[in-house]
């Protein structure tokens, strides 16, 4: 049933697509080009990518061209593929391919862990003066033959590099330049860690800007060290709003030491809220870290007397030492709130 849609679909396209230029062209490394175009829903948002294929393919010394046409998402993963109604894939011998055969093809094309396309196109093939069926033989069975169609290695391997190849990067440029916040909602839509971590890695600082209260909602359900990352891309401006302050507030001991240190990392240099202040002294801990230094460097930062009062409480409440860096700011500020350090230890 697939298959038939593949062949009904790839007629109407090519026909409609054949003489046309895409939206922008794609050089292959075997010296050829494709046309790529951006295909868009209802509402005028990408949706997704397609180009119409011809490759040439030689399968043991027989060569003929390949016709197909390429699916990729707004992210360049490869979906699937559509074939002529009445041209269809081909093995040794124009045997053409059997359903299972496009099953295989397809999960081929969407693999990114295949040993066999990882090896030189010459070296697919053992030389031998026995014919063989398969048109390779020896110790590539082994390690290749699992992995492909038999009887169309080079079919196999010609279309993954060209469905994985150059075009991946080119279609991520293409999404990235028509990236504004209904196009980033879409792409969070599709809840794909892929998706989430080409938003952090391609929004302008306007973008992050605009889209920094979906971007935290995305963080709070990310696995991983993308909530690491995120903070670490996320423009350092952006820190002092108050979207990203109270959501510090309320997600902070939630994260994992690495993130919650890349957070605090980027509060050094902006403006704190009051009430971020006062939360990053409740954090402060009655053992001695590193941590602890950073929070209190942070409350210091522009303190007023109130923060300041409370850091001095719980600094002597839990006989918290002060670093040497952090100490002679305790000590000017001591002095213009008139407020006795006395039991305040240096490390």
């Amino acid at each position: 049933m697939r298959t038939a849609i593949f062949l009904l679909l790839f007629s109407s396209f090519f026909i409609g697509i054949k003489e046309q230029k895409g939206d922008f062209t794609v050089h292959l490394e075997n010296g050829q080009s494709i046309e790529v175009f951006a295909i868009k829903d209802k509402d005028g948002l990408l949706e997704k990518y397609r180009a119409d294929i011809t490759a040439p393919v030689c399968e043991d010394r027989v060569c003929y061209d390949v016709h197909i046409a390429f699916n990729w998402n707004l992210l360049g993963e490869f979906k699937d593929f559509e074939i002529r109604k009445n041209d269809p894939l081909t093995k040794l011998d124009h045997q053409p391919f059997l359903p299972e055969d496009y099953q295989k093809l397809q999960s081929i094309l969407v693999s990114r862990d295949l040993n066999f396309v990882k090896v030189p196109a010459s070296e697919l093939v053992e030389k031998s003066d026995k014919s063989k069926v398969d048109g390779y033989s020896g110790a590539t069975k082994l390690t290749i033959k699992k992995e492909v169609i038999e009887g169309a290695l080079f079919t196999c391997y010609t279309l993954w590099h060209i469905a994985n190849g150059a075009v991946v990067d080119s279609i991520k440029n293409h999404t990235s330049a028509a990236l504004n916040k209904s196009l980033v909602s879409k792409i969070i839509g599709l809840k794909s860690q892929t998706g989430n971590y080409y938003l952090i890695n391609s929004l302008s600082k306007e973008g992050f800007s605009e889209n920094i209260d979906a971007l935290l909602s995305v963080i709070v359900e990310s696995e991983g060290y993308f909530a690491k990352n995120a903070f670490e891309k996320i423009p350092e401006d952006i820190f002092v709003t108050s979207s990203i302050q109270k959501f510090i507030i309320e997600n902070f001991l939630k994260q994992d030491y690495f993130t919650q240190k890349a957070i605090l990392q980027k509060l050094e240099k902006v403006n704190l809220l009051p009430e971020l202040k006062n939360y990053l002294i409740e954090q402060i801990e009655a053992h001695n870290s590193l941590k602890n230094q950073q929070l209190i460097a942070l409350v210091l930062k522009d303190s007023d007397e109130e923060n300041f009062q409370k850091l001095v409480v719980k600094l002597e409440k839990f006989k918290i030492p002060v670093s040497e860096s952090n100490f002679p700011k305790l000590e000017r500020l001591a002095k213009e709130y008139n407020q006795d350090i006395s039991s305040i230890k240096k490390l």
